[in-house]
């Protein structure tokens, strides 16, 4: 499947869905301590895809937990002006006893959604995410990109509010294609693309894929090796060439990773 990103619309707002200022993560006590993130300021824009890129243990994930409000900044602030975000794994982590529609269900329930309003937005959500159709199907009987795609689908009726709000959703994304076959891998981008286009959630997604974060992101950032501070964003518009853009990060992901690798 190929995605002409140049017909993408970048947010226009200058309004902030995600901010963090000065944000600094510590672990343990002591002479024990370790930093994870050092100084992090990052803004999100509404409706804006920003890719995280950097090495193994700089501090990535921690990250989302903070913005996720799963754990907290040992300094510096996190400010979210969107609605409780739903989070993606690597791991579609379905419920294996429930089918494709009820895992969709399971966030609109605990938002206090009827019984029937659960069941047409779960039908809505699995069309878009291609499988209509599929709703009584179980975990076990779905392909892993189809497990994906339901993920995908909770994900976003997570960001559902019962009171109708108008609030910007925020999808957390942790490498959530990573596990899946290279073909299947390049499907699920484009149908994010489409996806994104056509609901504008503020996306955070985590990737150690060059190419992915450019085929996605509106936005790349890359972390320094721990303790993880951003060391470099990179912008996309409608003019970028996509091959020298690649070739420029991937020299300095690379730079960054000796640099771990270093110590």
């Amino acid at each position: 499947m190929s995605v002409n990103l140049h017909q993408r619309v970048r947010p226009q707002s200058t309004d902030v869905a995600v901010q963090l200022s000065g944000v600094v993560k510590n672990f343990g006590r002591g002479e024990h301590t370790v930093t994870a993130l050092d100084g992090v300021d990052l803004t999100v824009a509404p409706g804006e895809f920003v890719c995280l890129l950097g090495a193994s243990g700089c501090g990535k994930t921690t990250l989302l937990n903070l913005v996720a409000d799963l754990d907290a900044p040992t300094a510096g602030t996190v400010t979210r002006n969107t609605s409780r975000p739903a989070v993606m794994f690597q791991d579609a982590a379905l419920m294996p006893w429930l089918t494709a529609a009820t895992n969709v269900e399971l966030p609109l329930r605990l938002a206090g959604f009827s019984r029937a309003e659960r069941r047409a937005k779960a039908a809505e959500l699995l069309e878009l995410v291609r499988l209509g159709g599929q709703d009584r199907k179980r975990p076990h009987e779905l392909s892993g990109g189809m497990r994906q795609r339901v993920a995908l689908a909770r994900a976003l009726a997570a960001t559902h509010r019962l009171d109708g709000g108008e609030q910007q959703s925020l999808l957390l994304m942790d490498e959530p294609f990573a596990a899946l076959d290279a073909i299947t891998r390049d499907v699920m981008q484009g149908e994010l693309v489409r996806i994104h286009d056509a609901t504008k959630p503020s996306v955070l997604f985590v990737t150690h894929d060059v190419r992915e974060a450019v085929r996605l992101g509106h936005r790349i950032v890359l972390l320094s090796s721990r303790p993880g501070r951003v060391v470099r964003e990179w912008t996309k518009d409608e003019n970028t060439d996509e091959g020298p853009l690649t070739d420029d990060i991937t020299a300095r992901l690379r730079e960054v990773i000796s640099t771990h690798a270093a110590h």
